[in-house]
């Protein structure tokens, strides 16, 4: 037998758990409402840079809100009773609570076993009663998924809010990151860029400087109108390929202050540098046009004709090594023996040659001294008679001031180029050369002979060549020859050699000494003076008998 109190515990129980579930469940479905519109949190401006939208509210219409129904074993099928409040449950008649009192009841007279608590009964009733729920929250659940959620907006806006702040950050970063790396080519190109056109601009002027063609020597007349400036004088020596570039000639000759370029025609060549040819500019042009130079010959001073022959076939204007001239040596020593030739110079320049030697006077040649040493220019007209003529030209023209300086001291210019011929040898500098001349002088006042060891070095045909010490002091002295100044008095037959303006100046206002010799140190060339022989002997024994046997 079951006990009373432990039956109605299980009834009573089991009521209130059905209840229980019932109220929460109507509970639930009561809280579901419409959100507060003020739980709406407004995205502030700096948390989207988008501009403020006004957020109209929606309208939304509703289905009417119905509530669960339960079937119970006693009560009328056809019957349904809403629940609205948990307050109508107590005020039915046919209540819910007798309902389910009778349920129970039915169930335990049915049962061969005390009506006792079950759980397994509990669970089933509790599963078909969830599944009810479950149900009825679908149902609920569609009709809130056609209400739009105001929270659900919210919080999605706020969540698209910051996904968009996060990719507008991320986006500045990359913007940033980006413009960075573009300042930093910029700043590469145009360190590129300067330093290209830096070390273009140099190259481009230190090349401009040098010469358009440093071994192309043939010039052109080029003709520089009056009133050029410095601009259009470098477009024409462009325009004439003398030079690479006629804007660095212009800012070349304004930085190194080269100015007041003169009008005429110049020969010019592109082996000439920029220096080169500004200078010519400021010298002055010709009046007409000059015919180019090919090259340059060079005669030094002290030469003899046969050494100026060798001289004339060298091409000294060229860079190149061993670069001829068109001439030859033997053409020029046939031309200056010419009697034609030297007839026709006679004639030409009368002062020059008034005393020039004849032929059958001894000399080995007439011409000898007469060509002045000096650097001449040729031409592509020019021929072996015409290099000899300037030759004679520039002799005539250094002696012009002189002319009458010679008349006046009785003397010849023959004897002056003869006697400065031996100065031009024995004489380094312009002091020996005026004490050279002066002794000389003395030794022909006193009626001795000028005693040159040169004249006879000439008459032998070694004069010019390479000699050894020993034959330049152990020399022939009675060699039978008109050169041989230790026989014959007076100045000689003529020249040795081409004398410098230097020496011709010195035999023209001499030293005044007592000196009567001289002799120079064979190691340096110094000169040593005596007045009398004794002297001489022992500056002889001591610069060159002395230096020639060590």
């Amino acid at each position: 037998m079951v006990d009373k109190e432990t039956t109605e515990f299980s009834r009573g129980s089991f009521k209130e758990k059905i209840l229980r579930q019932l109220e929460e469940n109507v509970a639930k479905q009561a809280e579901t409402k419409f959100p507060d519109p003020e739980d709406f949190e407004r995205p502030s401006r700096s948390d989207s840079e988008e501009p403020e939208r006004k957020i109209e509210p929606r309208k939304v219409d509703l289905e009417p809100f119905k509530l669960p129904v339960f079937d119970f074993p006693a009560a009328d099928e056809n019957e349904e009773e809403p629940f609205v409040e948990n307050e109508n449950l107590s005020e039915e008649g046919d209540s819910l609570r007798q309902n389910l009192d009778g349920v129970v009841s039915e169930e335990i007279q049915n049962q061969d076993i005390p009506p006792q608590f079950s759980r397994s009964e509990s669970k089933v009733q509790d599963e078909k009663i969830e599944q009810e729920q479950f149900s009825e929250k679908k149902e609920s659940v569609k009709m809130v998924k056609h209400q739009p959620s105001r929270r659900t907006n919210s919080s999605s806006k706020k969540t698209s809010s910051s996904k968009k702040n996060k990719n507008k950050n991320k986006n500045k970063k990359k913007k940033k990151v980006t413009a960075g790396k573009i300042i930093a080519v910029i700043v590469v190109l145009l360190v590129l860029v300067v330093g290209g056109t830096g070390w273009y601009g140099y190259n481009f002027v230190k090349s401009g400087i040098q010469p358009l063609d440093s071994k192309n020597a043939t010039a052109k007349s080029i003709n520089i109108p009056a009133g050029s400036s410095s601009k259009q004088i470098g477009e024409i020596l462009q325009r004439q390929s003398i030079i690479k570039n006629g804007m660095v000639f212009q800012y070349y000759t304004k930085f190194k202050n080269y100015s007041e370029f003169k009008s005429g025609y110049y020969n010019l060549a592109p082996n000439m540098s920029l220096s080169t040819i500004a200078s010519k500019l400021e010298e002055g042009g010709t009046e007409k046009p000059v015919a180019p130079t090919l090259g340059k010959i060079l005669v030094p001073e002290g030469y003899t004709l046969t050494q100026i022959a060798k001289a004339v076939t060298v091409n000294s204007g060229s860079n190149e090594k061993n670069a001829k001239t068109p001439f030859s040596e033997a053409d020029f020593m046939k031309t200056v023996q010419d009697p034609t030739f030297i007839a026709k110079m006679v004639k030409a320049y009368p002062k020059l040659f008034a005393s020039l030697p004849t032929k059958d006077s001894g000399i080995k040649y007439q011409l000898e001294g007469y060509l002045f040493p000096a650097t001449y220019d040729y031409t592509k007209s020019s021929t072996v008679e015409s290099v000899i003529e300037n030759m004679i030209q520039a002799a005539n023209t250094q002696l012009t001031p002189y002319y009458d300086t010679i008349a006046q001291k009785n003397l010849t210019v023959n004897e002056v180029l003869s006697l400065a011929a031996l100065v031009e040898k024995e004489a380094n500098n312009d002091d020996d050369r005026r004490n050279v001349a002066g002794t000389f002088y003395n030794r022909m006042n006193a009626g001795m002979t000028l005693g040159s060891n040169l004249s006879i070095l000439y008459a032998e045909g070694k004069l010019g060549e390479k000699t050894s010490l020993s034959e330049d002091a152990n020399i022939d002295t009675n060699l039978d020859s008109p050169y041989n100044l230790y026989a014959n008095t007076g100045f000689g037959p003529g020249p040795v050699d081409s004398p410098s303006l230097s020496s011709i100046k010195a035999v023209l206002d001499p030293a005044q000494n007592d000196y009567l010799y001289f002799v120079a140190d064979v190691t340096t060339g110094k000169v040593y003076f005596a007045k009398n022989l004794d002297e001489q002997n022992a500056n002889v024994q001591k610069y060159v008998n002395d230096k020639i046997s060590s």
